[in-house]
């Protein structure tokens, strides 16, 4: 079966059953050996920074609709299940 006729509705521009309809990793399969050794020829002092925020940090600069996580539970008929 073609893996573009599972998804019968695709968004605009999505690449949705592109890769195969086993497919796990999406876009990841574009990144090569190749496209690794590239990126590492770019490096030039080492650095290395965090890109991520504390999960704890509400309401950042960066994101003022940025809210701490919540842990909750919702129902699936009468039997509660974790997110």
């Amino acid at each position: 079966m073609d893996a573009r006729k599972r998804w019968s509705v695709r968004p605009e521009g999505s690449n949705w059953g592109d890769l195969g309809a086993d497919d796990q990793i999406g876009r990841l399969n574009l990144v090569t050996p190749e496209r690794r050794r590239n990126a590492a020829a770019e490096v030039r002092e080492g650095l290395a920074f965090c890109l991520s925020l504390p999960l704890d940090c509400p309401r950042s600069p960066l994101n003022p609709r940025r809210f701490a996580p919540q842990l909750g539970f919702s129902t699936r008929g009468e039997k509660p299940v974790m997110n």
